[in-house]
């Protein structure tokens, strides 16, 4: 009797032990999902986030030679219809026929960096306005709407009006450019700055027929 007491609870303590045990890897296995899923999910936040495909996308261009400085005439010559962009870069292809596009690119544009930057930086100017333009056109409506709110005037000054603003004083040569405003001191700013009217600037250089953008 005595031995199959002893032969028990040997058992039961056996047993006891692979329960706790199996608990722990059970509770081991639990965290590791949860990691796994936290993982996961701030994988997609990454690749969901702007910076990580302006990034991916840029690291061709940068160890092809392009700088910060080559952005407006990077822009410029990819705005280009077909085929001024093939005759643009037809005279690097001839003397480097093995050379990749975007090498061949980088020749080009420090050939032509400074009419190819501002024409560049016109047709990005453009682009901002049509958008302004956009914006306050879908603002304006909304004004209608609501005649007795006047909150948004206090809130900071949006994306699309620095950038504005930013190439606005740039286009016009201007002095001061403003650091801190709301969004009603920025719409004001613009308005009278005629941010949301065609600013006609110097010439830009031929585009072979390609369509000078939105100019509002």
């Amino acid at each position: 009797m005595d031995y199959m007491d002893t032969e028990e609870e040997r058992r039961r303590r056996e047993l006891h032990k692979a329960e706790a045990e199996a608990a722990k890897l059970e509770q081991k296995l639990a965290e590791l999902r949860r990691k796994a899923r936290s993982a996961r999910s701030r994988l997609k936040s990454t690749t969901r986030h702007e910076t990580w495909h302006a990034r991916r996308l840029a690291a061709q261009d940068r160890q092809a030679g392009y700088d910060g400085e080559m952005a407006e005439a990077r822009h410029f010559l990819r705005s280009m219809p077909l085929s001024t962009y093939v005759a643009a870069l037809q005279p690097y292809a001839e003397v480097y026929p093995e050379t990749s596009v975007v090498e061949l690119e980088v020749m080009a544009v420090n050939a032509n960096l400074d009419d190819w930057t501002a024409a560049g930086k016109a047709l990005l100017l453009d682009l901002a306005r049509a958008r302004y333009a956009e914006e306050c056109r879908t603002f304006e409506a909304w004004l209608k709407e609501h005649p007795n709110e006047k909150g948004w005037r206090d809130k900071p000054a949006s994306r699309a009006q620095w950038m504005l603003i930013w190439r606005t004083v740039e286009a016009l040569k201007l002095n001061d450019r403003p650091e801190r405003l709301t969004r009603g001191e920025a719409h004001d700013w613009l308005q009278e700055h005629g941010a949301n009217v065609r600013l006609r600037g110097p010439d830009r250089p031929d585009q072979g027929g390609e369509p000078e953008g939105t100019l509002l």
